[in-house]
């Protein structure tokens, strides 16, 4: 699943999958859209700076600039012999959905992207986190390489639609939707998220010890769909995209005709013992196939 403010960029460990919040790291669309990129109102802005837990970093610098002095230990993670939840079906209320641009391709796009829409009660392991939405969602058209974490980008979009959420431990949860011209084009992008979760590991490892960190990041598969990942990835995070310090990652996907959906949550040590079971991640990829 980090942001404050400096020109376009908030900071807080909840919107940048590791770290994003729509709250967790809103960079802007500079070089390229990242997963926390979506624009917030001033007023969501504000409360994602101010409920984002890791330590923000420092205007005008980014992660390259500001390697780590030490390395984080991470706590036990705690998701054995808890029993799997149920996700809820996909609701059919889109009437909250607001702030939408006008986007490329019309209103078809944009319909499928808000068709996307999904309730906090119907975030995982909602019994503990108790989500709630940070910010209307956001559709907009999109241009720029789309980045999702340290593993994934995704080239090809042509409007993204985000939904933010924090939990009662103030770490984030962010959907990200893209739609692409086609169906073979959403595949191919799919591909590519496939592609870089399945390097995360040593992508992961090998930013750590740029930062002089233990690498011990880990990462597994936890379900599969015919048209849907899901994977869990265990690490020291590098404060950037991600927050910094112990945490689980949970990163889910899936492709429906020419629409990508993007799940990420976090937890993070310093803010709660992990709640999540793994064995609960079929029912939200099914969640989000719809």
């Amino acid at each position: 699943m980090s942001r404050t403010a400096a020109p376009r960029r908030v900071r807080t460990a909840v919107l940048a999958t590791a770290g994003v919040l729509a709250a967790a790291t809103v960079y802007g669309l500079a070089q390229h859209a990242d997963a926390s990129d979506a624009p917030l109102s001033a007023t969501a802005a504000g409360s994602a700076s101010a409920e984002a837990a890791p330590a923000a970093t420092p205007a005008g610098q980014t992660p390259s600039e500001q390697p780590a002095t030490g390395a984080v230990t991470p706590s036990a993670s705690a998701t054995a012999g808890k029993s799997p939840a149920k996700s809820p079906a996909k609701s059919a209320d889109k009437s909250k959905d607001k702030g939408s641009k006008a986007v490329k391709g019309g209103g078809v796009a944009v319909q499928a992207l808000e068709a996307e829409r999904v309730e906090p009660a119907q975030l995982p392991d909602n019994a503990q986190q108790k989500w709630k939405e940070l910010a209307p969602a956001v559709t907009q058209p999109l241009t720029q390489e789309f980045q999702l974490n340290e593993c994934v980008s995704v080239a090809g979009a042509t409007n993204w639609r985000q939904q933010a959420f924090i939990s009662s431990h103030k770490t984030p949860a962010i959907q990200n939707s893209l739609s692409f011209k086609d169906e073979a084009a959403a595949k191919s992008a799919y591909q590519q998220v496939l592609n870089g979760m399945n390097s995360c590991a040593q992508t992961s490892q090998a930013l750590q010890k740029q930062y002089k960190l233990t690498p011990d990041a880990a990462v597994q598969q936890t379900a599969t769909t015919d048209n849907g990942r899901a994977w869990s990835r265990r690490w020291s995070g590098v404060q950037g995209i991600s927050a910094s310090g112990a945490q689980t990652n949970h990163i889910y996907v899936v492709q429906r005709g020419a629409v990508l959906t993007l799940l990420t949550f976090d937890e993070w040590d310093s803010a709660a013992p992990s709640s999540y079971d793994l064995r609960s991640d079929a029912a939200v990829l099914a969640m989000l196939a719809g």
